[in-house]
């Protein structure tokens, strides 16, 4: 079996606000939210900790590298990595062995990222937008400004190279962002990233269950989006997948002309430039 995915901490909530994403692991705000803990301390040894996963995990994944085809269907969740995190033997024994399950890791990297996303925008109009900005203990956004040096050395293990300014680029991108389009943009960069595969010529063939449960879950994010636009891209999306769900392959130009549309959407409202 090999290794799921172990998202970035530092970036979740900024990284999942813009298409620059990347690699990072996006999640919509309520579950970035509902994941974190209000009663969660930031501290030097929870940060050594999450540090020293980070570099075994780096380890663990040269030598099994990730395969998102064993990935649950649909858009993935917080609460479906945990999952993965902990029916992977390797990663769940690594995780043990310093303090963690799947969904304690998440919860203390979500914490992270709050504390983070509550520094970085503070004083500006997102800080009360923010996921979670309520129940963000000001103590963690004390320990996030008082420990960059920890922060960073976490970010170094769990984002590519050459990204060490990315995170300050991307909160002045999130500070152009407007604010009714915050929400829409967060929901739009985990499903489109799903998406994109399908639309590709010659995409790779998926039983019909597999596109079955694909078409449930764009179906249900389309009814999430506020943009009317958007719930209609991905409403056709969800028919066409659920249309061909017993073909060999997905060659819907109707499917690829909405996840279009889906994209234009998001270059215009979701890049932070004041489109």
């Amino acid at each position: 079996m090999r290794l799921p995915r172990v998202p970035a901490p530092v970036l979740l909530a900024l990284l999942s606000t813009v298409i620059a994403a990347g690699p990072a692991v996006q999640a919509a705000p309520q579950a970035l939210s509902a994941a974190a803990s209000p009663s969660l301390r930031l501290t030097d040894d929870l940060l050594d900790r999450m540090i020293a996963v980070a570099e075994e995990t780096r380890t663990l994944h040269a030598q099994s590298p990730d395969d998102d085809s064993e990935a649950d269907g649909g858009v993935p969740t917080l609460e479906t990595m945990a999952r993965r995190m902990d029916t992977n033997p390797a990663l769940h024994a690594l995780l043990a062995r310093h303090g963690f399950t799947g969904q304690s890791y998440l919860q203390a990297m979500s914490t992270l990222a709050l504390a983070g996303a509550q520094a970085r925008m503070a004083g500006t109009a997102w800080a009360a937008k923010m996921p979670g900005a309520a129940s963000v203990d000001p103590r963690n956004v004390d320990y996030y400004r008082q420990h960059p040096d920890k922060v960073k050395a976490l970010a170094a293990l769990t984002r590519p190279d050459g990204w060490s300014d990315e995170d300050e680029r991307v909160a002045q991108q999130l500070r152009r962002i407007d604010p009714q389009d915050f929400d829409d943009c967060v929901r739009l960069v985990p499903a489109v990233l799903s998406l994109t595969p399908h639309a590709t010529a010659g995409s790779s063939e998926a039983p019909p269950s597999s596109r079955i449960e694909l078409a449930r879950a764009t179906a249900e994010i389309a009814g999430q989006f506020r943009s009317e636009r958007l719930k209609k891209d991905f409403t056709t999306m969800a028919d066409e997948v659920r249309r061909h769900a017993s073909a060999k392959r997905l060659e819907s130009p109707t499917f690829k002309a909405a996840l279009d549309d889906a994209n234009a959407w998001a270059h215009q409202r979701c890049q932070g430039d004041g489109a």
